[in-house]
């Protein structure tokens, strides 16, 4: 049975109600908030000041990721308990299942955004600001895939969040490189998470809800294609440097790689795809970090 939930075996010897609960934040799953805290890191190494500097933002972001990720994934999950339980990737979700109760998930949903607040605290009062900006996203997102036919494009709005929250706490004036990796990411999720989609495509017809793989259907593999594409012009234009370039070229071998192995009938190999996107983003890390490196 194709199912999203993890047997990680270090979270199966936890208590149960731990269990249920690292499984609704997916803390089994943690692709999630990599690939949500990766676009924070390009843009911190690229325009902070020091590299201590840099590494510290880096590890309050990636704190913040994790936890805001949790917040999300509960909300979704608020949002789609209905839908979750008749499709068969999702219906063990603990909200879906029942093991969760609505009241907890609302306590719970608190209690992590309390967290995530005390984390902005120690960040420039604009991050702050940015941050609230981004609630109504984080909250709506959910129900775009009951209006829209491309809830992709509103799930990159809120994956490529990073960017202009990770600039606010460089504390550096808004410029045109933040710009274009903005929308490179979002590009780049749009691609990424169509990928993803894949695995869902007889239920989605089913429970009639949209997504991007059943928008394009059979011209799916030409839309991840195009959408990596943009993604990698918006990228290669952030900056010339060198070393960021060498990282970007190497980035779009992957998104070609990535569009050669897609077969739009595999739900295994899309979830693998749709993995590897970590590595895609570590790659642009790496490169940005040396970059970094040289510069101070």
């Amino acid at each position: 049975m194709h199912t999203d939930i993890s047997t990680n075996r270090l979270i199966s010897k936890f208590p149960k109600k731990i269990q249920q609960w690292s499984v609704l934040l997916r803390l089994d799953r943690p692709i999630g908030w990599w690939l949500l805290v990766l676009p924070s890191w390009w843009v911190i190494l690229l325009q902070s000041i020091s590299i201590m500097h840099s590494l510290k933002l880096i590890l309050l972001f990636t704190i913040g990721a994790i936890l805001m990720r949790g917040a999300g994934c509960v909300v979704n999950d608020l949002w789609d308990k209905d839908i979750d339980a008749k499709v068969e990737r999702t219906k063990k979700r603990p909200i879906a299942s029942g093991e969760v109760s609505i009241k907890e998930a609302f306590m719970g949903l608190t209690v992590v955004l309390i967290f995530s607040c005390l984390i902005l605290f120690l960040l420039p009062l604009k991050s702050f600001f940015l941050a609230i900006i981004s609630l109504p996203l984080i909250v709506l997102y959910p129900l775009s895939k009951r209006f829209t036919k491309y809830p992709q494009f509103f799930l990159g709005l809120v994956f490529s969040w990073g960017v202009p929250l990770g600039w606010s706490a460089t504390n550096t004036d808004l410029n045109l490189q933040v710009v274009l990796l903005y929308l490179g990411t979002i590009a780049w999720v749009f691609a990424y998470d169509t990928i993803y989609s894949l695995q869902d495509v007889k239920d989605d017809i089913k429970i009639k809800i949209n997504s991007t793989a059943l928008t394009f259907g059979a011209n799916t593999k030409i839309a991840v294609g195009v959408s990596y594409f943009i993604a990698f012009i918006f990228f290669i234009n952030v900056s010339w440097n060198f070393l960021w370039v060498s990282g970007v070229i190497l980035a779009g071998f992957h998104m070609i790689w990535q569009v050669q192995k897609l077969d739009i009938n595999s739900q295994i190999l899309s979830l693998k795809l749709f993995k590897s996107n970590r590595d895609l983003g570590l790659i642009l890390s790496l490169f940005a970090f040396i970059d970094l490196y040289f510069r101070y």
